[in-house]
């Protein structure tokens, strides 16, 4: 429970108590930094106690003083950030707008654009950043940021992964970044749950022409696997924590040179490994077809379970007919079966049709071997990936499927 300061919040913004620190936002294709955002401490004039931003929100109680804040913190951002700005053109600057202030009254975003004149920072040069986890009126955040694209103003959604954020603004707002928060990046290279939502918005921003910003980044390994992920735009403690302004003209960039350089490596190191891999799971499939092929067809199931008990990285195995039936019982490690699993993870029923699966698919298509990428398997709720490939050279050939345990940190 946060203790509330001494001073009052009308106290700290009437006498302009607030100090605002910049976080450093990083491009690894340019190598640079290319702006910052801004981020707002309250100041106890009395002690010259630091009042985090939590501590100084919670201090308005209705949506006027909120709003007063809100801009005080705005105006000197803009104050201090302007030296900064005429003497390199081509930064930005992030600065928050809690969506909760926002009406018909402060739609236009006329005070906004008033202070941009007056400390002489293009609107082009500012990136206005929703914090649309508290909207109200859809109108009017839609008409905000129709006015913020009117007046030159770049548009970023915050805390896109969230509990509250919500998805379907982003192509209703269009905005230009969308800043992936850190509760999915943090420990993103071993959580792969993690991983597979923050692909799938980096997915949707790519396809909506919209840039990917991951925020909370924190570790090396963290950034490497963002990277292979295709996000070029980062901000996080990793390339720089909170700094004064006077901080601000420092080099800032010993962390993008290490990461640049250890990223070769890394993808050296990544592909490397794939490779060894991809042959371990050919050799696996092929001792495996050559044992399918020595034997009648009725004693496949046996076959297939005296084989799994051999190799325990093995989740299950099956085979489908030419049309994607399947034509064996899943035979499954019961090692690797939820103990408690839920109803949707159960192994596929002899019957069951895999004619639309991309592991079937694929060899249908003329390829000898296939392997997918990682997903948890509905057979045992574990991750794995499926090797597949035709048992023999036939047209209609059945078709071999084999789902491997992973843990890789994919």
């Amino acid at each position: 429970m946060h203790k509330t300061p001494s001073i009052s919040i009308h106290e700290i913004i009437e006498r302009e108590c607030l100090a605002t620190m910049f976080q450093p936002i990083i491009s690894m294709s340019r190598k640079s930094v290319l702006g910052y955002e801004a981020l707002t401490r309250g100041i106890n004039p009395d002690t010259g106690e630091i009042i985090s931003p939590v501590k100084l929100f919670s201090m308005c109680k209705d949506v006027w003083t909120l709003t007063k804040l809100d801009r005080a913190c705005r105006r000197k951002a803009f104050k201090t950030f302007a030296p900064i700005s005429q003497h390199n053109r081509s930064l930005l600057l992030s600065v928050n707008i809690d969506a909760a202030v926002l009406g018909k009254n402060t739609q236009d975003l006329g005070s906004t654009g008033k202070m941009i004149k007056e400390f002489k920072i293009p609107a082009n040069n500012i990136v206005i950043e929703i914090i649309e986890s508290k909207a109200g009126n859809e109108e009017v955040l839609y008409k905000f940021t129709e006015n913020c694209r009117k007046l030159g103003f770049l548009i970023a959604l915050d805390d896109i992964g969230t509990g509250h954020s919500n998805l379907d603004r982003i192509p209703a707002l269009k905005p230009d970044i969308i800043k992936i928060d850190r509760s999915l990046i943090t420990d993103i290279d071993t959580k792969f749950h993690n991983l597979e939502v923050t692909r799938s918005l980096i997915h949707l921003a790519e396809r909506t022409g919209t840039l990917p910003l991951a925020e909370g980044i924190e570790t090396i390994q963290e950034a490497l696997t963002l990277m292979r992920m295709g996000i070029d735009v980062f901000q996080g403690y990793y390339f720089g924590k909170p700094m004064c302004a006077e901080n601000v003209k420092n080099d800032h960039t010993t962390p993008i040179k290490s990461l640049s350089s250890r990223f070769k490596v890394h993808m050296m190191e990544r592909l490397a490994m794939e490779k060894r891999l991809e042959n371990s799971y050919k050799k696996l499939a092929k001792k495996l077809k050559t044992l399918l092929t020595l034997c009648p067809e009725q004693n496949s199931d046996a076959v297939l379970s005296s084989f799994i008990d051999e190799n325990s990285t093995i989740e299950c195995a099956y085979i489908l007919d030419e049309n994607g039936k399947q034509l064996s019982q899943t035979i499954c490690n019961p090692f690797r079966l939820k103990v408690n699993r839920r109803l949707i993870y159960q192994p596929a029923p002899k019957g069951a049709d895999h004619s639309l699966k991309e592991y079937f698919l694929t060899i249908k298509s003329g390829k000898a071997w296939h392997t997918t990428s990682p997903y948890i398997s509905l057979a045992s709720g574990n991750t794995c990936i499926t090797v597949s490939t035709k048992l023999n050279c036939s047209k209609n050939s059945p078709v071999l499927c084999i789902d491997i345990s992973t843990r890789l940190n994919v």
